[in-house]
């Protein structure tokens, strides 16, 4: 797959977006578990909308730029916080296509 040369950005404007607490658990769930108490440890919902879309969105990207499926995708922090891919090569085990004599 080759990419296009350029930078994109997008942008999202959460300022007007009020999600029910039932709605914002449903966006919540279309991320892995362990991301959540970086979600909910924040004490203002401001704060809690902008780390869901920042999120949200940094699984979108890594799907739509390299196309790995969401179910797929693990990303990790450094020790300082910032995210990085962790690309786990997929095998396929050969061992049944083998004929032992």
């Amino acid at each position: 797959m080759e990419l296009e040369k350029g930078v994109h950005r997008w942008i999202v404007d959460i300022s007007e977006w009020n999600p029910s607490p039932n709605y914002f658990s449903f966006a919540m769930s279309f991320l892995p578990q362990h991301e959540h108490s970086s979600i909910t440890r924040f004490f203002k919902m401001e704060d809690r909308k902008r780390a869901l879309v920042s999120r949200l969105l940094q699984y979108a990207l890594i799907h739509q730029v390299l196309g790995i499926p969401y179910n797929e995708i693990v990303i990790r922090r450094t020790a300082e916080g910032k995210p990085y891919l962790l690309y786990l090569e997929r095998s396929q085990s050969i061992s049944s296509h083998l004929q032992y004599r």
